[in-house]
């Protein structure tokens, strides 16, 4: 099965076609947490690389934001750290 691995504020996260996350490597796909993809600029209140892209090219989610839907609930992922908001790293297919 192929996954798409990056890092986001430390830790890793992999996410199989289907969106499902796995976080930490705990060899668990929620079925209820989906990654949808990611966005480059913190103004911009959509998806702007989506999962399919992100498994053409996954070096485009490298700087971007992420997109989930946790349990229903759309969410784009944040955070500051030492007054800046992280971004997606590293990212590869594997």
């Amino acid at each position: 099965m192929k996954t798409l691995h990056f890092t986001f504020r430390g830790q890793p996260y992999m996410v199989d076609t289907e969106g499902r996350i796995n976080a930490n490597n705990i060899n668990y796909f929620s079925n209820t947490w989906i990654f949808l993809g990611g966005s480059p600029h913190h103004w911009h209140n959509r998806v702007i690389v989506t999962l399919k892209q992100a498994f053409d090219d996954p070096t485009r989610l490298n700087g971007c934001l992420g997109w989930d839907r946790d349990h229903g609930t759309l969410r784009q992922w944040g955070g500051c750290y030492a007054g800046k908001l992280q971004r997606i790293e590293n990212a590869y297919v594997a």
